[in-house]
Protein backbone atom coordinates (compact mmCIF):
# COMPACT_ATOMS: atom_id res chain seq x y z
CA UNK A 1 0.00 0.00 0.00
CA UNK A 2 1.40 3.32 -0.93
CA UNK A 3 2.08 5.74 1.99
CA UNK A 4 0.08 9.01 1.68
CA UNK A 5 2.14 11.58 3.55
CA UNK A 6 -0.33 14.42 2.99
CA UNK A 7 -3.22 12.44 4.50
CA UNK A 8 -1.04 11.32 7.43
CA UNK A 9 -0.06 14.89 8.37
CA UNK A 10 -3.66 16.05 8.15
CA UNK A 11 -4.70 13.23 10.50
CA UNK A 12 -1.86 14.13 12.89
CA UNK A 13 -2.88 17.81 13.00
CA UNK A 14 -6.52 16.85 13.60
CA UNK A 15 -5.59 14.48 16.42
CA UNK A 16 -3.34 17.09 18.07
CA UNK A 17 -6.06 19.74 17.88
CA UNK A 18 -8.63 17.32 19.33
CA UNK A 19 -6.26 16.49 22.19
CA UNK A 20 -5.70 20.19 23.06
CA UNK A 21 -9.45 20.91 23.07
CA UNK A 22 -10.17 17.84 25.22
CA UNK A 23 -7.50 18.82 27.77
CA UNK A 24 -8.80 22.39 27.97
CA UNK A 25 -12.38 21.19 28.55
CA UNK A 26 -11.22 18.75 31.21
CA UNK A 27 -9.21 21.42 33.02
CA UNK A 28 -12.12 23.88 33.05
CA UNK A 29 -14.48 21.15 34.24
CA UNK A 30 -12.12 19.99 36.96
CA UNK A 31 -11.39 23.45 38.39
CA UNK A 32 -15.01 24.52 38.02
CA UNK A 33 -16.14 21.54 40.09
CA UNK A 34 -13.41 22.18 42.63
CA UNK A 35 -14.50 25.79 43.16
CA UNK A 36 -18.18 24.85 43.22
CA UNK A 37 -18.17 21.93 45.58
CA UNK A 38 -15.21 22.49 47.87
CA UNK A 39 -16.86 23.59 51.12
CA UNK A 40 -13.60 24.96 52.48
CA UNK A 41 -12.89 27.17 49.50
CA UNK A 42 -12.93 30.95 50.20
CA UNK A 43 -15.00 32.98 47.79
CA UNK A 44 -13.68 36.52 47.44
CA UNK A 45 -16.47 38.90 46.51
CA UNK A 46 -15.57 41.98 44.58
CA UNK A 47 -16.23 45.16 46.62
CA UNK A 48 -19.28 47.11 45.60
CA UNK A 49 -18.37 50.48 44.11
CA UNK A 50 -18.91 53.35 46.51
CA UNK A 51 -21.68 55.74 45.49
CA UNK A 52 -20.34 58.93 44.01
CA UNK A 53 -20.64 61.84 46.43
CA UNK A 54 -21.99 64.99 44.79
CA UNK A 55 -19.81 68.10 44.93
CA UNK A 56 -22.42 70.47 46.34
CA UNK A 57 -20.17 73.52 46.20
CA UNK A 58 -19.88 73.04 42.45
CA UNK A 59 -23.53 72.09 41.96
CA UNK A 60 -24.76 75.13 43.94
CA UNK A 61 -22.15 77.51 42.45
CA UNK A 62 -24.57 80.01 40.89
CA UNK A 63 -26.69 80.25 44.06
CA UNK A 64 -23.53 80.46 46.21
CA UNK A 65 -22.36 83.51 44.29
CA UNK A 66 -25.52 85.37 45.30
CA UNK A 67 -25.30 84.01 48.86
CA UNK A 68 -21.72 85.22 49.23
CA UNK A 69 -22.58 88.76 48.15
CA UNK A 70 -25.42 88.87 50.71
CA UNK A 71 -23.18 87.66 53.57
CA UNK A 72 -20.33 90.05 52.72
CA UNK A 73 -22.78 92.95 52.61
CA UNK A 74 -24.33 91.97 55.95
CA UNK A 75 -20.89 91.50 57.58
CA UNK A 76 -19.88 94.99 56.45
CA UNK A 77 -23.13 96.47 57.73
CA UNK A 78 -22.79 94.77 61.12
CA UNK A 79 -19.03 95.55 61.32
CA UNK A 80 -18.12 91.91 61.88
CA UNK A 81 -14.52 91.04 62.73
CA UNK A 82 -14.43 87.28 62.49
CA UNK A 83 -14.97 84.14 60.45
CA UNK A 84 -17.83 82.05 59.05
CA UNK A 85 -18.27 78.48 57.84
CA UNK A 86 -21.44 77.07 56.28
CA UNK A 87 -21.51 73.31 55.63
CA UNK A 88 -24.11 71.04 54.03
CA UNK A 89 -24.00 67.23 54.24
CA UNK A 90 -20.48 67.38 55.69
CA UNK A 91 -19.18 69.57 52.86
CA UNK A 92 -18.11 73.18 53.36
CA UNK A 93 -20.20 75.31 51.01
CA UNK A 94 -18.91 78.67 52.15
CA UNK A 95 -16.08 79.97 54.34
CA UNK A 96 -14.81 83.49 54.72
CA UNK A 97 -13.28 85.95 57.15
CA UNK A 98 -14.24 89.57 57.67
CA UNK A 99 -12.87 92.74 59.18
CA UNK A 100 -9.68 92.96 61.18
CA UNK A 101 -7.33 90.72 63.09
CA UNK A 102 -6.33 93.84 65.03
CA UNK A 103 -9.10 96.47 64.84
CA UNK A 104 -6.80 99.11 66.37
CA UNK A 105 -4.05 98.89 63.74
CA UNK A 106 -6.50 97.77 61.01
CA UNK A 107 -4.51 94.59 60.33
CA UNK A 108 -6.73 92.55 58.04
CA UNK A 109 -8.24 89.29 59.32
CA UNK A 110 -6.44 86.13 58.20
CA UNK A 111 -7.72 82.57 57.70
CA UNK A 112 -6.84 79.67 60.03
CA UNK A 113 -6.48 81.77 63.18
CA UNK A 114 -7.81 80.33 66.44
CA UNK A 115 -10.53 81.89 68.61
CA UNK A 116 -11.25 81.45 72.31
CA UNK A 117 -14.34 79.23 72.07
CA UNK A 118 -15.75 80.36 75.42
CA UNK A 119 -18.74 78.14 76.31
CA UNK A 120 -18.53 76.32 72.97
CA UNK A 121 -15.66 74.55 74.80
CA UNK A 122 -18.18 72.65 76.92
CA UNK A 123 -18.75 70.03 74.20
CA UNK A 124 -15.08 68.98 74.44
CA UNK A 125 -15.39 68.55 78.22
CA UNK A 126 -18.58 66.52 77.85
CA UNK A 127 -16.89 64.37 75.18
CA UNK A 128 -13.93 63.75 77.52
CA UNK A 129 -16.24 62.54 80.31
CA UNK A 130 -18.20 60.30 77.93
CA UNK A 131 -14.96 58.85 76.55
CA UNK A 132 -14.00 57.83 80.11
CA UNK A 133 -17.53 56.43 80.53
CA UNK A 134 -17.10 54.33 77.38
CA UNK A 135 -13.80 53.02 78.73
CA UNK A 136 -15.56 52.00 81.99
CA UNK A 137 -13.27 54.30 83.96
CA UNK A 138 -16.27 56.15 85.39
CA UNK A 139 -20.06 55.93 85.37
CA UNK A 140 -21.97 59.13 84.69
CA UNK A 141 -24.78 58.00 87.02
CA UNK A 142 -22.44 57.63 89.99
CA UNK A 143 -21.86 60.42 92.53
CA UNK A 144 -19.12 62.95 91.87
CA UNK A 145 -17.65 62.02 95.27
CA UNK A 146 -16.70 58.61 93.81
CA UNK A 147 -14.11 60.40 91.68
CA UNK A 148 -13.31 63.48 93.76
CA UNK A 149 -12.81 61.96 97.19
CA UNK A 150 -13.30 65.15 99.23
CA UNK A 151 -16.30 66.47 97.28
CA UNK A 152 -18.80 67.41 99.98
CA UNK A 153 -22.06 67.32 97.98
CA UNK A 154 -22.51 63.55 97.82
CA UNK A 155 -25.96 63.70 96.21
CA UNK A 156 -24.61 65.32 93.01
CA UNK A 157 -24.01 62.85 90.15
CA UNK A 158 -21.76 63.25 87.13
CA UNK A 159 -24.87 63.29 84.94
CA UNK A 160 -26.24 66.22 86.98
CA UNK A 161 -23.10 68.20 86.12
CA UNK A 162 -23.36 67.35 82.42
CA UNK A 163 -27.05 68.35 82.31
CA UNK A 164 -26.71 71.58 84.39
CA UNK A 165 -28.89 70.14 87.17
CA UNK A 166 -26.37 70.11 90.03
CA UNK A 167 -27.41 73.16 92.07
CA UNK A 168 -23.76 74.14 92.62
CA UNK A 169 -22.81 77.73 93.41
CA UNK A 170 -21.19 79.96 90.80
CA UNK A 171 -17.47 79.45 91.33
CA UNK A 172 -16.64 82.91 89.95
CA UNK A 173 -18.35 84.55 92.93
CA UNK A 174 -16.38 82.34 95.31
CA UNK A 175 -13.12 83.10 93.50
CA UNK A 176 -13.67 86.85 93.65
CA UNK A 177 -14.56 86.71 97.33
CA UNK A 178 -12.15 84.15 98.74
CA UNK A 179 -9.22 83.61 96.36
CA UNK A 180 -6.21 85.70 97.45
CA UNK A 181 -3.43 84.50 95.10
CA UNK A 182 -2.44 86.50 92.04
CA UNK A 183 -2.67 83.38 89.86
CA UNK A 184 -6.26 82.27 89.18
CA UNK A 185 -7.35 78.90 90.66
CA UNK A 186 -7.23 75.77 88.50
CA UNK A 187 -9.99 73.15 88.39
CA UNK A 188 -9.02 71.24 91.52
CA UNK A 189 -8.55 74.48 93.44
CA UNK A 190 -12.08 75.53 92.41
CA UNK A 191 -13.32 72.23 93.88
CA UNK A 192 -11.52 73.15 97.13
CA UNK A 193 -13.26 76.54 97.12
CA UNK A 194 -16.63 74.82 96.77
CA UNK A 195 -15.88 72.41 99.59
CA UNK A 196 -14.70 75.19 101.87
CA UNK A 197 -16.99 78.12 101.15
CA UNK A 198 -20.22 76.82 99.55
CA UNK A 199 -22.43 75.94 102.55
CA UNK A 200 -25.17 74.20 100.56
CA UNK A 201 -26.60 73.63 97.09
CA UNK A 202 -28.84 76.24 95.49
CA UNK A 203 -31.50 73.54 94.99
CA UNK A 204 -31.72 69.75 95.37
CA UNK A 205 -29.48 68.17 92.76
CA UNK A 206 -31.33 66.82 89.73
CA UNK A 207 -34.52 68.80 90.32
CA UNK A 208 -34.05 71.86 88.07
CA UNK A 209 -32.08 73.06 85.07
CA UNK A 210 -29.80 75.98 85.87
CA UNK A 211 -26.96 76.75 83.48
CA UNK A 212 -23.74 76.27 85.43
CA UNK A 213 -20.14 77.02 84.48
CA UNK A 214 -19.17 75.51 87.82
CA UNK A 215 -20.44 72.09 86.81
CA UNK A 216 -18.16 71.95 83.78
CA UNK A 217 -15.13 73.07 85.80
CA UNK A 218 -15.85 70.20 88.22
CA UNK A 219 -16.17 67.84 85.24
CA UNK A 220 -12.71 68.98 84.16
CA UNK A 221 -11.39 68.12 87.62
CA UNK A 222 -12.97 64.64 87.35
CA UNK A 223 -11.21 64.02 84.02
CA UNK A 224 -7.90 64.99 85.62
CA UNK A 225 -8.37 62.73 88.67
CA UNK A 226 -9.55 59.69 86.69
CA UNK A 227 -7.06 59.93 83.80
CA UNK A 228 -4.03 61.23 85.74
CA UNK A 229 -3.66 63.83 82.98
CA UNK A 230 -4.57 67.48 82.87
CA UNK A 231 -7.81 68.17 81.00
CA UNK A 232 -5.77 69.70 78.19
CA UNK A 233 -3.48 66.67 77.92
CA UNK A 234 -6.43 64.28 77.87
CA UNK A 235 -8.27 66.22 75.15
CA UNK A 236 -5.10 66.48 73.08
CA UNK A 237 -4.26 62.77 73.43
CA UNK A 238 -7.77 61.41 72.84
CA UNK A 239 -9.10 63.86 70.26
CA UNK A 240 -6.77 66.48 68.83
CA UNK A 241 -3.83 64.29 67.81
CA UNK A 242 -5.92 61.48 66.19
CA UNK A 243 -7.93 64.06 64.22
CA UNK A 244 -4.80 66.11 63.30
CA UNK A 245 -6.39 69.26 64.72
CA UNK A 246 -3.25 71.35 64.86
CA UNK A 247 -5.15 74.65 65.08
CA UNK A 248 -6.89 73.67 68.33
CA UNK A 249 -5.23 74.46 71.66
CA UNK A 250 -6.25 73.99 75.27
CA UNK A 251 -3.55 76.20 76.76
CA UNK A 252 -2.38 79.52 75.34
CA UNK A 253 1.41 79.79 75.48
CA UNK A 254 4.43 81.27 73.71
CA UNK A 255 4.41 78.51 71.06
CA UNK A 256 0.87 79.16 69.84
CA UNK A 257 0.42 82.82 70.79
CA UNK A 258 0.89 84.01 67.19
CA UNK A 259 -1.95 81.74 66.00
CA UNK A 260 -4.51 82.78 68.63
CA UNK A 261 -6.52 85.96 68.26
CA UNK A 262 -6.74 88.53 71.03
CA UNK A 263 -10.07 89.75 72.30
CA UNK A 264 -11.12 93.39 71.94
CA UNK A 265 -13.80 95.71 73.27
CA UNK A 266 -15.15 98.73 71.43
CA UNK A 267 -14.07 101.95 73.15
CA UNK A 268 -15.25 105.24 71.70
CA UNK A 269 -14.41 105.21 68.00
CA UNK A 270 -11.66 102.61 68.44
CA UNK A 271 -11.01 99.46 70.47
CA UNK A 272 -9.06 98.34 73.50
CA UNK A 273 -7.32 95.00 73.81
CA UNK A 274 -8.79 92.95 76.67
CA UNK A 275 -6.49 91.23 79.17
CA UNK A 276 -7.02 87.59 80.06
CA UNK A 277 -9.88 87.19 82.53
CA UNK A 278 -9.13 86.45 86.19
CA UNK A 279 -11.04 83.15 85.99
CA UNK A 280 -8.98 81.69 83.14
CA UNK A 281 -7.07 79.31 85.41
CA UNK A 282 -10.04 76.95 85.44
CA UNK A 283 -11.06 75.36 82.13
CA UNK A 284 -13.75 73.00 80.91
CA UNK A 285 -16.47 75.63 80.96
CA UNK A 286 -14.28 77.64 78.53
CA UNK A 287 -10.58 77.72 77.68
CA UNK A 288 -10.30 75.91 74.33
CA UNK A 289 -9.03 77.78 71.27
CA UNK A 290 -9.82 76.58 67.75
CA UNK A 291 -9.90 77.80 64.17
CA UNK A 292 -13.26 77.66 62.37
CA UNK A 293 -12.00 74.81 60.14
CA UNK A 294 -10.79 72.75 63.12
CA UNK A 295 -14.09 73.31 64.92
CA UNK A 296 -15.97 72.12 61.85
CA UNK A 297 -13.83 68.98 61.47
CA UNK A 298 -14.26 68.22 65.18
CA UNK A 299 -18.05 68.62 65.04
CA UNK A 300 -18.41 66.71 61.76
CA UNK A 301 -16.60 63.69 63.19
CA UNK A 302 -18.45 64.01 66.50
CA UNK A 303 -21.93 63.98 64.95
CA UNK A 304 -20.95 61.07 62.68
CA UNK A 305 -19.93 59.00 65.73
CA UNK A 306 -16.26 58.88 64.69
CA UNK A 307 -15.08 60.33 67.99
CA UNK A 308 -17.55 58.75 70.42
CA UNK A 309 -20.05 55.93 70.16
CA UNK A 310 -23.48 56.62 68.70
CA UNK A 311 -24.95 56.15 72.18
CA UNK A 312 -22.71 58.89 73.59
CA UNK A 313 -23.51 61.24 70.71
CA UNK A 314 -27.21 60.71 71.40
CA UNK A 315 -26.60 61.75 75.00
CA UNK A 316 -24.83 64.91 73.87
CA UNK A 317 -27.58 65.74 71.37
CA UNK A 318 -30.43 65.00 73.78
CA UNK A 319 -31.68 62.02 71.78
CA UNK A 320 -31.63 59.60 74.72
CA UNK A 321 -35.06 58.42 75.82
CA UNK A 322 -34.43 58.93 79.51
CA UNK A 323 -33.28 62.55 79.26
CA UNK A 324 -35.33 64.74 81.60
CA UNK A 325 -34.10 68.08 80.31
CA UNK A 326 -35.10 68.88 76.73
CA UNK A 327 -33.27 72.23 76.71
CA UNK A 328 -29.77 70.84 77.16
CA UNK A 329 -28.10 67.61 76.11
CA UNK A 330 -24.49 67.27 77.26
CA UNK A 331 -22.29 70.11 76.03
CA UNK A 332 -25.05 71.34 73.68
CA UNK A 333 -28.17 73.42 74.01
CA UNK A 334 -31.38 72.14 72.38
CA UNK A 335 -34.22 74.03 70.76
CA UNK A 336 -37.11 73.51 68.37
CA UNK A 337 -38.28 75.99 65.75
CA UNK A 338 -41.21 75.22 63.44
CA UNK A 339 -41.06 71.62 64.65
CA UNK A 340 -37.39 71.22 63.66
CA UNK A 341 -34.64 70.46 66.17
CA UNK A 342 -31.62 72.73 66.59
CA UNK A 343 -28.47 71.55 68.37
CA UNK A 344 -26.22 74.47 69.20
CA UNK A 345 -24.03 76.36 71.64
CA UNK A 346 -22.96 79.98 71.86
CA UNK A 347 -20.07 81.39 73.82
CA UNK A 348 -19.15 84.78 75.30
CA UNK A 349 -15.82 85.43 77.06
CA UNK A 350 -12.96 87.96 76.98
CA UNK A 351 -14.35 89.77 73.93
CA UNK A 352 -15.11 86.62 71.94
CA UNK A 353 -18.64 85.86 70.77
CA UNK A 354 -18.95 82.53 68.98
CA UNK A 355 -21.66 80.15 67.87
CA UNK A 356 -22.09 76.70 66.36
CA UNK A 357 -25.51 75.60 65.07
CA UNK A 358 -26.48 72.20 63.71
CA UNK A 359 -29.84 71.74 61.98
CA UNK A 360 -30.11 67.94 61.57
CA UNK A 361 -33.27 68.02 59.44
CA UNK A 362 -31.44 70.17 56.88
CA UNK A 363 -28.01 68.58 57.53
CA UNK A 364 -26.74 72.15 57.91
CA UNK A 365 -23.88 73.38 60.13
CA UNK A 366 -23.20 77.09 60.65
CA UNK A 367 -20.18 78.40 62.57
CA UNK A 368 -19.74 82.11 63.36
CA UNK A 369 -16.72 83.34 65.34
CA UNK A 370 -15.91 86.93 66.36
CA UNK A 371 -13.41 88.57 68.71
CA UNK A 372 -14.48 92.19 69.24
CA UNK A 373 -17.46 91.87 71.61
CA UNK A 374 -19.88 92.61 68.76
CA UNK A 375 -23.44 92.27 70.05
CA UNK A 376 -24.74 92.05 66.47
CA UNK A 377 -23.08 88.66 66.06
CA UNK A 378 -26.35 87.00 67.14
CA UNK A 379 -28.34 88.72 64.35
CA UNK A 380 -25.57 88.01 61.85
CA UNK A 381 -25.67 84.31 62.73
CA UNK A 382 -29.46 84.17 62.42
CA UNK A 383 -29.24 85.84 59.02
CA UNK A 384 -26.66 83.32 57.79
CA UNK A 385 -28.78 80.35 58.95
CA UNK A 386 -31.90 81.74 57.25
CA UNK A 387 -30.01 82.52 54.04
CA UNK A 388 -28.26 79.13 54.02
CA UNK A 389 -31.58 77.29 54.33
CA UNK A 390 -32.99 79.30 51.44
CA UNK A 391 -29.88 78.52 49.40
CA UNK A 392 -30.19 74.78 50.03
CA UNK A 393 -33.93 74.67 49.32
CA UNK A 394 -33.59 76.64 46.08
CA UNK A 395 -30.59 74.65 44.89
CA UNK A 396 -32.08 71.24 45.72
CA UNK A 397 -35.36 72.15 44.02
CA UNK A 398 -33.49 73.28 40.92
CA UNK A 399 -31.37 70.11 40.98
CA UNK A 400 -34.41 67.82 41.15
CA UNK A 401 -36.10 69.74 38.35
CA UNK A 402 -32.99 69.44 36.22
CA UNK A 403 -32.78 65.70 36.83
CA UNK A 404 -36.43 65.32 35.85
CA UNK A 405 -36.23 67.40 32.67
CA UNK A 406 -32.81 68.87 31.78
CA UNK A 407 -34.28 71.00 29.01
CA UNK A 408 -36.19 73.09 31.58
CA UNK A 409 -32.92 74.42 33.02
CA UNK A 410 -30.89 76.68 30.77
Amino acid sequence: MRFNSKLFFRFLMFATLALIISYSLFQNFAFSNFETYNENATVIAEPEPKPEVPDYKSIFSSELSTFQKKIIDKARRYRINGSVIVAYKDQILYENQFGYKNPITKEVMQPDLSYQLASVSKQYTAAAILKLHEKNLLDIDHPVSNYLADFKFEEVSVRDLLKHRSGLWNYMYLTEQYWKDDIAPNNLEVVDLLNTHAPRLNFPSGRYFSYSNTGYVVLGAIVEQVSNLTLGEFIEEEFLLPLCLDETFVVKNEKNDDFILDGYQAYGRSFIKLPAGFHNGAIGDKGIYASPKDLFVWFRDLKNANILSEESVNLMFGNDKGGKNKRYGMGFRLEKKAGKKIIYHNGLWDGFRNGLEYHPDDDLVVIVMTHTQNKRKHYFQDYIVKSAKQLIQTSEKKLKLQEKDPELIL
